[in-house]
């Protein structure tokens, strides 16, 4: 029967939209953060938020850091701007909801530790120099850009300046490479 197939079909439809929004419901409300959170130095727009009550209000305070919170004071959400030092700071965001008739709940805090890589200096080079390590301060991470195999530097690459990228926890910095002309020597001649 045709109307029948069409139900089916709808039931279907319907079942498939209701595992759909829970599912999403699911990964957007139950997404967590690793405590301590990882931000790089001088971060801009770094969003917190926990899970939003309509008729709530949240207090939200930042310390330390050099964090600055920049929007969202009384929302569910704000985004703060992290300071130039780097280090762990313990209870770095805490917030405190407020239901709609004013009694605060329990304070929810988050360290947040301020990443700073360096990577060391290299070279000058001339294309014929060895391979040479490079060294990224936190160790962990690893490095990219023309010239880099694993963690190296092969002025084989080339003569010319070169952009190296150190990257770890979404954080990244550069150092630039330079391998240099040799010089053409004539034949030797006698006179």
């Amino acid at each position: 029967n045709i109307m029948n197939y069409y139900k089916q079909k709808q039931l279907l439809l319907a079942l498939f939209i209701t595992v759909l929004l829970m599912t999403t419901s699911l990964f957007t409300f139950g997404q967590t953060t690793i405590n301590p959170d990882t931000v790089c130095l001088n971060a801009t727009g770094e969003q917190y938020l926990v899970a939003v009550t309509p008729t709530s209000t949240y207090q939200w305070t930042i310390t330390g850091g050099g964090g600055i919170l920049q929007t969202g004071q009384t929302t569910n959400s704000i985004t703060v701007d992290w300071g130039g030092v780097s280090g762990l700071y313990a209870n770095a965001v805490e917030v405190i909801e407020s239901n709609a008739a004013g009694c605060p709940g329990a304070p929810q805090l988050l360290d947040v530790f301020i990443l700073d890589l360096s990577g060391n200096p290299l070279g000058p080079f001339c294309p014929g120099d060895p391979t040479t390590p490079l060294v990224g301060s936190p160790a962990g991470g690893s490095w990219s850009g023309t010239g880099v195999v694993g963690n190296n530097f092969q002025p084989s690459t080339g003569v010319g300046n070169y952009v190296l990228t150190y990257s770890m926890a979404g954080c990244n910095t550069t150092i630039n490479v330079t391998v240099n002309n040799g010089p053409i020597t004539g034949p030797i001649q006698h006179f």
